[in-house]
């Protein structure tokens, strides 16, 4: 995998990611908005309770949600195998720096998220690119003679 190719993977992942978010948001509002009632609870000024009025709204705020979330966890995978590829490319080089960062980074992103964003835009910008498949190993072919004399 290229570094392109990491590339175009990671950002159309993080695109996809970001939609179904946005999807997933835009269905809570729905739900709250149209889907229900909020009703203040009793004795509290800044408590509220919300109750759902199982209509043909409050479901397609349901639906909306869940394939946000379906959506937000493509976009994930996606990103996932980005990060797999970055892994194998940069293991191809020969300072083994940016295998590291990358892998360090990946992982501290279990716990932090933000950690690996930056990693990878780190990676997306800065590292180099592993020649997988170098020039030297083609083979090299005579070019064929004239075919006619003039």
């Amino acid at each position: 995998m290229t570094k392109v190719t990491i590339t175009r993977t990671w950002i159309g992942g993080l695109a996809v990611f970001a939609g179904g978010i946005l999807a997933a948001i835009v269905g809570v509002f729905l739900m709250l908005a149209y889907g229900g009632s909020l009703t203040q609870v009793a004795g509290t000024t800044n408590q509220y309770d919300f109750t759902p009025s199982l209509t043909g709204m409050f479901w397609t705020s349901v639906a909306i949600i869940v394939i946000g979330g379906l959506i937000a966890i493509t976009g994930s995978i996606v990103q996932l195998v980005a990060w797999i590829g970055a892994l194998v490319n940069s293991y191809a080089l020969p300072e083994k720096s940016w295998f590291l960062v990358v892998l360090v980074g990946g992982l501290l992103s279990l716990v932090f998220a933000p950690v690996g964003f930056a990693v990878m835009v780190a990676y997306v910008v800065a590292a180099p690119d592993a020649d997988l498949h170098p020039a030297s190993a083609a083979p090299n072919y005579a070019p064929a003679p004239p075919l006619a004399t003039a």
